[in-house]
């Protein structure tokens, strides 16, 4: 789950995750707008045209299941006892008002 900042409207969204990468360092003009427990720096925005996001708006929870979790699971990347959780959790997306915020955010 990320945190969106109050400033920025605040609340909590649930995205999908699938690496271990992060942005380290906030570019010069960068604002932090959302935090997650894995990220520090989950959504950043720089100027007022540029959004960037770790977690992964673009995947739905179907393209997920269908085409990723299986590879995953082969790899042995998530033990026995976490797969009903991810695939749970995975149900559980905000990917739709996600991908409405980016639509809005690309209309200014």
């Amino acid at each position: 789950s990320s945190g969106i900042n109050a400033e920025y409207g605040g609340g909590v969204m649930r995205l999908l995750e699938s690496h271990r990468d992060e942005v380290q360092t906030i570019a010069k003009g960068g604002i932090l707008i959302g935090s997650s427990k894995s990220c520090k720096n989950e959504m950043v925005l720089v100027r007022n045209n540029i959004i960037s996001m770790q977690s992964h708006p673009d995947l739905s929870p179907k393209l997920m299941m269908d085409k990723i979790w299986p590879a995953i699971v082969e790899k042995g990347a998530v033990s026995e006892a976490k797969r009903d959780f991810y695939e749970q959790e995975m149900t559980n997306l905000h990917t739709i008002p996600c991908l409405q915020l980016i639509r809005e955010f690309l209309k200014h």
